[in-house]
């Protein structure tokens, strides 16, 4: 049976956790690569002239400059399921046409490139293309290609031009003519802006005669997890292109600290100045009652500090830097020694869940708390297999289709306890999967004095005191001691607790106001 204390914890921290969101996605990137100008062989800043492009990016709301954000690279890309190709601009004679092939380091043929943009395509044209499902896609990388001409097909066309500059008609290497410019969009994720040229020698150079738009699509290397070197939330991040390079682009964004053991906003402190509701306090990432020597006793041996906290005797004058924690009068890692359950970590000394709190797109999926890509889009090792349709996660094989219990894991096929070698902070077990508070020994002993913490006024039958009709201002909030979770259910919202229980609560009641009662009579 838990003890009075551990029950509230148990209880606030169901009550945090419900109430936590944290916002995803957010667009500050971190270490950009340097925008570079591009220029043709001849020394020809590019686009030049009077191009459109300008005026659509700004019509878009885009920050993209067209000169300074310009790029070449990458000239491969890597599609996720549903890609959806535009139509954005003609301004040339020739009608072109727009699709793609598999890079196989070879210059495609005509029956290998696949059309997606016809020439007879007007501006605002859209198409949804599911090429990872294509039985003409290969695996891989996928390139993009434009077919010039009166009327430009694969297969009747005037020029070929080809998003690998080595495959095009006119030079190689560094003397090759550029026909494609390509912008990364700061608005949309996984989207790009193509803008060509359809002449030899680069023509005018204004890289508006067709612009196109598609997304669902990343640079070689991209969509992977990664690290910003930031702090708290700020560090996850993902590779995306940037520039024509791979960038570490912030998954989640800054925000006000609550109290959940993260660095909300990423100043280096976790659950530094983390409001919590009433009198209560913040603990490892938990919102908790503060401890009293009646209502709220702390277990053992630790006792009450003047911050309302259960600690070590040792640790009482003790503080500590941010990020570690007193044990035995020392300060040490939060996290030393601990061992999570199956499927959590360990932050500031507590175990949790890295995903409870990460919201992911509709598109992406948690894996060890980054947001990646569904395994539908993204694909997965060779001894994994996605789980389509359902967690959108990879799964090792032998596990596709295994349901295990509460408190449980697949490994290799079979049902393992998700407490199998774990080790718990300090003062918790491992139960069904998660560490909770530990119960108290059999005989805790006299209730430990609190130090330097005002004393908590005795309950007044007659003002509602701990009633669970007032609680202390919150009608909608159980009584201390009555909202454990027991045996699976609920002792609030589901009818009158059971008579053992109600009767185990009594008696605990009883044994605190004889235990104080008789540390009173023994004063006297």
């Amino acid at each position: 049976m838990y003890s009075m204390r551990a029950c509230a914890i148990v209880r606030t921290m169901a009550r945090t956790l419900a109430g936590i969101l944290v916002t995803a996605l957010a667009v500050t990137t971190i270490a950009i690569p340097e925008a570079l100008a591009v220029t043709q062989p001849d020394g020809t800043l590019v686009p030049t002239g009077p191009t459109q492009l300008p005026q659509l990016f700004n019509m878009r709301g885009e920050g993209i400059n067209a000169v300074n954000d310009a790029a070449i690279m990458p000239e491969t890309f890597t599609p996720a399921c549903a890609l959806t190709f535009n139509v954005l601009q003609r301004n040339a004679d020739n009608k072109n046409a727009f699709g793609w092939y598999n890079v196989t380091g070879t210059r495609p043929t005509n029956s290998q490139l696949h059309e997606v943009l016809a020439c007879t395509d007007g501006v605002g044209t859209s198409r949804t293309v599911d090429i990872r499902n294509d039985p003409a896609y290969a695996g891989g990388q996928i390139g993009f290609y434009q077919a010039t001409g009166t009327c430009g097909t694969s297969n009747n066309h005037t020029f070929l031009f080809f998003s690998q500059r080595a495959l095009n008609p006119d030079g190689s290497g560094a003397n090759a003519t550029i026909h494609l410019l390509t912008y990364n969009s700061t608005v949309t994720p996984h989207a790009f802006y193509f803008g060509w040229e359809d002449l030899l020698s680069g023509g005018d150079n204004d890289f508006d005669d067709l612009t196109t738009f598609v997304t669902g699509i990343t640079c070689t290397g991209g969509g992977g997890p990664c690290q910003t070197g930031r702090p708290g939330v700020c560090a996850d991040g993902t590779q995306q292109c940037q520039h024509g390079g791979l960038a570490c682009v912030q998954t989640n964004a800054s925000a006000s600290e609550i109290c959940d053991g993260l660095d909300n906003d990423c100043d280096g402190m976790i659950d530094d100045a983390a409001p919590c509701p009433g009198q209560e306090v913040c603990d490892q990432g938990v919102c908790v009652p503060r401890c009293n020597s009646v209502e709220f006793p702390c277990n053992g041996t630790d006792v009450c500090n003047a911050a309302g906290l259960c600690v070590d005797p040792a640790c009482v004058s003790v503080n500590c830097p941010p990020g570690q924690r007193c044990e035995g009068g020392s300060c040490v890692e939060p996290c030393s020694g601990v061992t999570c359950p199956h499927g959590q970590v360990c932050r500031v000394g507590a175990c949790v869940d890295p995903c409870a709190t990460l919201v992911c797109d509709s598109s992406q999926v948690c894996v060890a708390g980054v947001c990646q890509d569904r395994c539908e889009c993204s694909g997965c090792g060779a001894t994994q297999t996605c789980e389509a349709g359902g967690s959108g996660a990879c799964v090792a094989t032998p596990c596709v289709g295994v349901d295990c219990p509460a408190g449980q894991f697949c490994m290799a096929g079979s049902c393992v306890d998700a407490c199998a070698g774990a080790t718990c902070p300090g003062g918790q077990v491992c139960e069904s999967g998660a560490c909770v508070a530990a119960p108290p020994p059999p005989d805790a002993g006299p209730t430990p004095t609190p130090i330097d913490a005002a004393p908590s006024p005795t309950p007044d039958a007659s003002q509602g005191g701990d009633d669970a009709s007032t609680n202390g201002g919150d009608p909608g909030r159980p009584a201390p001691g009555c909202g454990c979770r027991v045996g699976g259910r609920d002792s609030h919202g589901a009818g009158a607790p059971p008579v053992a229980l109600t009767l185990l609560g009594l008696a605990g009641a009883i044994l605190v106001v004889t235990r104080v009662s008789s540390r009173r009579n023994r004063r006297r």
